[in-house]
C-alpha cells in the first residue's frame, strides 16, 4: 500500500510543479488607426489614462488618487491607482514591458507596436509568461485587456475625437438657398433676414419644406463672411430675388459630425472633423455646412444649437 501512495504523491507534486511552470504566450491584435495616433497614445505615458481600462476607470472615478511618476534616466514609469500599481519600462519607443501589481499578484507582459501591411492599420504583438494552469482556464488576460482598450479608444470616434462622427449620404436633394456677404458683427441679423426671405419664397412658390435648415459659413477676408442659408424643399422653382434652388447629387457621400452646445464653441467639432478627414485620407470637394437639427437658427454667440456638421467627401 505504501508504494502506490508514494507514487501518487510524486505524481501530485509533479503535476503541481508543472501547473505553475511559466508558458510563453503570444497574441497579435490589429487596430484600425494611423501610425501617429497610435504611437502618440503609447509613448506619452500621461495618455494611458485615456485607454488603459483599469487606469482609465480609476482616473475617471477619482483623478486625485491617480499619479504618474517618471524615472526618465531608467526609462521607467509608475502609474498608481487605488489598490494597484503599474511599472512600465520603455524598452524602445515602440516596445514596453508592463508589470501590473496588486496585493496578491503580479502580471507581467510586453508589447510591441508595428505598422501593418494595410494602410490605416496597426499591429500590436503581446508576449507574456503565464503559469500553465492559468492558460488552461484563460485566467491571465492582462495584456489583451490593455491593448483591446487601446483599440476601442482609437476606433471609437466619440472617444478619440470627442464627437460622434460617421459616414452618411446627402439627405436633401433640392435646397432653396440664399447666398450673401456680411460683416461678422451683422451675421445673426442677416441670417434671420435670409431665413424669412426663404420662408416667403417657399410659400409663394407652393413648395413644401422637407428637412432641416442648413447654413454654410465661409471666411472671405478680415471680418467678412460669405453665408449660405438653405431650406430643403420638395421641388425646384424659378429663381427669386437672390434665391435659387440647388440640386445636390443623389446619394452623395458626406462625413457627418454631431455637436450640441453654444454656437461660439462649435469650432471644436470643425477641428475634430478636420483631423478625422486627415487621418482617414478623405478630401472635401465642397464647403462644409451645418444642419440645424432643432431648426432654431442662432441669434447670438451664446445660442445653444444642435447641429450636424456635414463635409461632402470622396
Amino acid at each position: 500500500m505504501k508504494k502506490p501512495v508514494a507514487v501518487s504523491l510524486v505524481i501530485v507534486v509533479i503535476l503541481s510543479v508543472a501547473s505553475m511552470l511559466p508558458i510563453t504566450q503570444k497574441t497579435n491584435i490589429s487596430i484600425s488607426a494611423t501610425f501617429d495616433n497610435t504611437v502618440l497614445q503609447i509613448i506619452h505615458l500621461e495618455n494611458w489614462k485615456n485607454w488603459y481600462p483599469a487606469i482609465k476607470e480609476a482616473y475617471n472615478n477619482d483623478s486625485a488618487r491617480y499619479s504618474l511618476a517618471e524615472d526618465i534616466s531608467q526609462k521607467t514609469y509608475t502609474i498608481s491607482i487605488p489598490g494597484k500599481e503599474y511599472i512600465i519600462h520603455a524598452l524602445t519607443p515602440m516596445s514596453y514591458q508592463v508589470s501590473e501589481i496588486n496585493s496578491n499578484w503580479v502580471d507581467i507582459f510586453g508589447f510591441s507596436v508595428f505598422p501593418s501591411d494595410t494602410a490605416g492599420k496597426m499591429k500590436i504583438n503581446i508576449v507574456k509568461k503565464t503559469p500553465f494552469l492559468f492558460t488552461l482556464f484563460s485566467k491571465n488576460k492582462a495584456g489583451e485587456n490593455a491593448i483591446n482598450g487601446l483599440r476601442s479608444y482609437l476606433e471609437d470616434s466619440k472617444e478619440f475625437y470627442g464627437f460622434e462622427i460617421e459616414m452618411g449620404e446627402i439627405r436633401d436633394s433640392i435646397i432653396a438657398s440664399k447666398v450673401f456677404k456680411t460683416k461678422k458683427r451683422d451675421v445673426f441679423l442677416k441670417i434671420h433676414d435670409a431665413y424669412l426671405d426663404l420662408v416667403k419664397y417657399i410659400k409663394t412658390n407652393n413648395l413644401i419644406k422637407t428637412g432641416h435648415t442648413s447654413i454654410s459659413y465661409i471666411p472671405i477676408s478680415g471680418d467678412s463672411l460669405q453665408i449660405t442659408v438653405g431650406i430643403p424643399v420638395n421641388n425646384s422653382a424659378s429663381p427669386g430675388k437672390e434665391i435659387n434652388c440647388l440640386t445636390l447629387p443623389a446619394k452623395g457621400r458626406v462625413l457627418v459630425g454631431y455637436y450640441e452646445g453654444k454656437f461660439s464653441d462649435r469650432q471644436k467639432i470643425y477641428l475634430a472633423m478636420s483631423k478625422y478627414l486627415t487621418d482617414h485620407t478623405l478630401s472635401a470637394p465642397a464647403e462644409s455646412f451645418e444642419r440645424y437639427l432643432n431648426d432654431s437658427i442662432p441669434s447670438s454667440d451664446s445660442s445653444v444649437i444642435k447641429i450636424e456638421l456635414n463635409y461632402p467627401v470622396f
